[in-house]
């Protein structure tokens, strides 16, 4: 049976309506007398958050794999904020900072939901917030199924954010304050550059300075006496701006009080701006700029006191001058980077010596804004929590280090570097500093080719950590980079594709002190592209890597323009491999949170801990982990070992390659075999075969690579470079067809071994496009669906016909096929991510069951009735007799979690995936998602199964 507990998922929040106590739920955090002592400092610095905007409660998702909880709700009081109006302003705040993605506002008869992570609901046609949740529960009402965001069991588990209707409502990061920010920036940027309004570069510059001076205005650092002070009767910075001598008058007064060149003007800014005739159509457009919905002024839209620093310094990163470069790092990957290399323990270790922190291509300073704020938190947490004044803080930014190519980022990475000194301050505290910027250009920031600036020795002090994101070029920009190219070369030989992402990730390691970490973003031909093997063979044994987090999944998560670059992220340390040493393969998938940008999440099926060795020489084992683990990895390596379809076809002395390329003026061969022949349409061969009802013929013209004749007489077997493997025979007339599609010709007296080809393809047509996943360069990294000649190759094609593939091999291959290839092209919204079916559970069991019990042979494993519960399935099994008594589920699940307490330590919340051994029972939770509960998941599942058994002498 299945309890549906529904109606009362809503009840902690009626209780706080009801001012009633708090009441006792997991995750649930109380603001008021929260006692920070043992806490870690991520759960702290949010809950100091959620008081300075009245919150009543923070609600975190449960921690899982080490990583620390995440906040995923505020909750407040209605009682404390009765007025709409107030309360709207406050939405406002909350959606400009982003921190939580949803807030409740709890109100007797009513539940407000409001959202932080998508579109501005709060956004008026006036300019005024207005008060709009994006839901309300009224007392009594019954919640619709759909309506996960009212139960707290999803919010804890985490299952909440894998309901694809959840999160289509409440996340969008083109909606949220962040992306929408960056892009309105730019577009008014364009905007200014298209007018010819002031030079380039200082039109530029008093953008910067717009979004910084806004920032500092809304936190009354700059007060309107400020401006008063440079224009009589001005109270705010956009009465300045259009005036030339006010403006010179208000920047040098802040370049005097604050220091560090960031209002700095030069002698040609003064003269320019005194002379200027624009400025004050410049001040116009700038103040005037409406965002894209053309309702609200870009500067009434946002509360600039909440904004992150971080995203000034990422919204900066559009000013570089290599603006087709410039991408936007989405600040939740930067977190979750730092997170990994510079835990607590070794910002201890880094700050108990005189070691610093390096972004070798630092841009704005994305990466040093946020390893900053890591640092000034970590010194907190050792101060009991204290707030650091600036004599603490100063000594602090000179332990961030970054070099750029362009003099512009780094001078904007001053300016974000800058701009987080002072958040780290409170307002008035600001306003009694005298000189407060630090200069950092030249100290710790250095303008210079990062190659040029190691041999040089520009940074001075130990580099305990290496952070950041280079540039994906297949160039040599620098004479720097060529130098250190040609000694790599000399060392090792020839670079893949001189990609120099992979020479910043060799030199940064070299530039590390002992022991120190490594955290870069990398492209994914790192893992995936087989010219990139000798690099990674090399680096791999004379480095500790430690993970290695893999973002291939995640579609968009770099996208510009048309492209979007697939990226890894390498963490290694400045240390030598032990020989029985293991790595982390992390496989991030894209859920709805990741394409929000709100986090990434990681779950037991997507980690990999592989032997150094295997990581080092395998070239199947990075592909398998993304398409299911060992299991994958053994079905290929076996199917490697048979002779290919390439070894068959030369062996019968068959013409085999693509069609001809079609050239551009110039590139022409001769091509009197291809002009004016019928023409086969490559969408013509599909699944269904070859459709010759719509031929078309081979123009006149260029033709760059036409191969030959024999090639496009038939009979011949074609095989579509297609992840189906769309293929036929045609026995017909003379037919050509172009390159994305490989043709195996063959002589008339051939064709029934055409045929027993094609009618193989057909019956193993499961197995063979599982292969072809597991081992294609192109599928999923370069292209969703196409494939590579190549691959078509190096099918398995034994002479007898027979892969001989096991039961469980044959349950592998389906579900890459059925699933996982979906699955990593479509990530939330693929089928596998629905809930699972009746029909797919009992699958599971019999697979499950099955496979256990080849070893309990005489007391077999037998499924029993399962139980449903907010998000997630219980399965139950017993070996022989025995039943489970569902009629009171909730008592049940109490009971279970006491279990749990005993034997794990947590909650039954806390994590989402558990297996639960109690007397002659196996319990199974897991989130309610398919993608938990396939047949290769089953065998998975009966593999760690027996090894918890073995080891518990069953």
């Amino acid at each position: 049976m299945t309890l549906d507990t529904r109606m009362e998922s809503a009840d902690w929040l009626f209780a706080i309506a009801e001012a009633r106590d708090l009441p006792v739920v997991d995750g649930l955090v109380p603001v008021a007398g929260y006692d920070h002592a043992g806490r870690p400092p991520e759960e702290v610095a949010i809950m100091e958050k959620a008081l300075s905007y009245g919150a009543r409660a923070v609600f975190f998702e449960a921690a899982r794999h080490g990583r620390a909880a995440v906040a995923q709700a505020f909750i407040f009081d209605a009682a404390d904020e009765p007025d709409d109006a107030r309360f709207a302003e406050l939405h406002k705040r909350l959606w400009s900072w982003g921190g939580v993605p949803l807030v409740y506002r709890a109100g007797r008869g009513a539940i407000q939901l409001f959202r932080c992570a998508h579109e501005p609901d709060f956004a008026g046609p006036d300019g005024k917030p207005i008060c709009r949740p994006i839901r309300t529960l009224l007392t009594g009402a019954k919640i619709a199924e759909l309506d996960v965001w009212w139960d707290a069991a999803r919010i804890r588990n985490g299952t909440i954010w894998d309901d694809p209707h959840a999160c289509s409502l409440m996340l969008s990061a083109q909606k949220a304050a962040h992306r929408t920010l960056v892009e309105e920036v730019r577009s008014l940027a364009k905007q200014l550059s298209e007018r010819h309004l002031l030079s380039p570069r200082l039109r530029r510059k008093l953008l910067i300075l717009s979004l910084l001076i806004a920032y500092l205005e809304e936190r009354s650092v700059l007060l309107p006496t400020d401006f008063n002070q440079a224009r009589q009767g001005a109270g705010r910075f956009f009465e300045i701006l259009g005036d030339g001598p006010a403006l010179i008058a208000l920047l040098e007064a802040l370049e005097e009080r604050f220091n560090g060149h960031v209002f700095k003007l030069t002698e040609e800014d003064r003269a320019a701006l005194s002379a200027s005739t624009e400025l004050a159509s410049y001040a116009r457009l700038v103040e005037g700029y409406e965002d894209s919905s053309g309702q609200l002024s870009l500067w009434r839209l946002y509360s600039f006191r909440d904004l992150p620093v971080e995203l000034i310094s990422n919204i900066y990163q559009l000013f570089v001058k290599d603006a087709a470069s410039s991408i936007y790092t989405p600040p939740a990957l930067v977190r979750l980077m730092l997170e990994e290399a510079l835990s607590w323990e070794r910002l201890d270790r880094l700050m108990a010596g005189d070691g610093v922190i390096l972004d070798p291509a630092c841009g704005s300073g994305v990466f040093l804004v946020e390893a900053y704020r890591r640092l000034v938190l970590h010194w907190r947490w050792h101060h009991d929590w204290a707030r650091p004044g600036v004599d603490e803080l100063r000594p602090l930014l000179q332990r961030v280090h970054g070099i750029d190519l362009e003099e512009g980022a780094v001078e904007l990475a001053a300016f974000s570097l800058c701009l987080s000194l002072c958040d780290a301050l409170q307002p008035e505290e600001i306003r009694s500093s005298v000189k407060l910027f630090p200069p950092l250009a030249g100290t710790t920031l250095h303008h210079s080719c990062f190659f040029d600036a190691k041999a040089r020795r520009l940074v001075g002090a130990p580099v305990a950590a290496i952070l950041g994101n280079p540039p994906f070029e297949s160039s040599l920009p620098t004479a720097g980079a060529k130098r250190s190219y040609a000694a790599y070369k000399k060392a090792n030989g020839a670079l893949a594709d001189k990609q120099l992402a992979y020479l910043f990730l060799d030199e940064a390691m070299e530039l590390l002190a002992p022991d120190g970490v490594l955290a870069m973003v990398e492209p994914s031909g790192f893992l995936y592209n087989q010219n990139a093997l000798a690099f990674r063979k090399s680096f791999f044994s004379r480095w500790r890597v430690r993970e290695i987090l893999d973002f291939v999944s995640v579609r968009g998560l770099f996208k510009k323009g048309e492209a979007d670059p697939k990226i890894v992220v390498v963490i290694a340390e400045a240390s030598k491999p032990s020989v029985d040493g293991r790595l982390l393969h992390a496989v991030f998938r894209r859920n709805g949170r990741a394409t929000a940008e709100q986090g990434f999440d990681i779950d037991y099926y997507d980690l990999f801990w592989l032997r150094n060795a295997d990581a080092e020489r395998s070239c199947d084992i990075w592909r398998s982990n993304l398409l299911g683990g060992n299991r994958v990895r053994d079905f290929v390596e076996r199917l490697r070992k048979f002779p290919t379809l390439k070894d068959y076809a030369a062996k019968q002395e068959w013409d085999f390659g693509e069609g001809f390329i079609a050239g551009l003026s110039g590139e022409s061969a001769p091509a009197d075999h291809l002009v004016g022949k019928p023409l086969l349409p490559t969408s013509a061969l599909s699944e269904t075969g070859l459709d010759t009802s719509f031929l078309e013929t081979v123009p006149d013209r260029p033709i760059k690579r036409p191969k030959t004749e024999r090639r496009f007489t038939p009979p011949f077997l074609l095989i579509k470079e297609n992840d189906d493997l769309h293929h036929g025979v045609w026995a017909g007339h003379y037919l050509a067809y172009k390159h994305r599609i490989v043709g195996f010709a063959a002589n008339q007296r051939d064709i029934d071994k055409l045929r027993a080809v094609e009618a193989w393809l057909q019956r193993e047509s499961t197995a063979l496009r599982a292969y072809v996943a597991a081992v294609s360069a192109s599928l999923f990294v370069q292209r969703a669906t196409a494939i590579l000649g190549a691959d078509i190759y190096a099918l398995p094609y034994p002479e007898d016909e027979d892969l001989d593939l096991s039961e469980n091999e044959r349950i592998v291959a389906q579900d890459i096929v059925t699933h996982q290839r979906d699955f990593i092209r479509l990530g939330a919204t693929a089928p596998v991510m629905r809930a699972a079916p009746d029909d797919a559970l009992a699958d599971f069991d019999a697979v499950f069951a099955r496979q256990l019990n080849t070893v309990y042979t005489r007391n077999p494993i037998r499924p029993l009735e399962s139980q449903r519960w907010s998000g997630a399935i219980c399965r139950a099994y017993t070996f022989g007799d025995g039943a489970v008594d569902w009629s009171g589920a909730d008592e049940l699940r109490g009971r279970l979690d006491v279990l749990l307490h005993e034997r794990r330590g947590s909650g039954l919340t806390v994590t989402r995936i558990i297996r639960l051994y109690d007397k002659g029972f196996v319990f199974l939770l897991k989130p309610d998602r398919h993608r938990f509960w396939t047949r290769s998941i089953a065998l998975r599942d009966a593999d760690d199964v027996l090894a918890d058994l073995r080891e518990q002498g069953f």
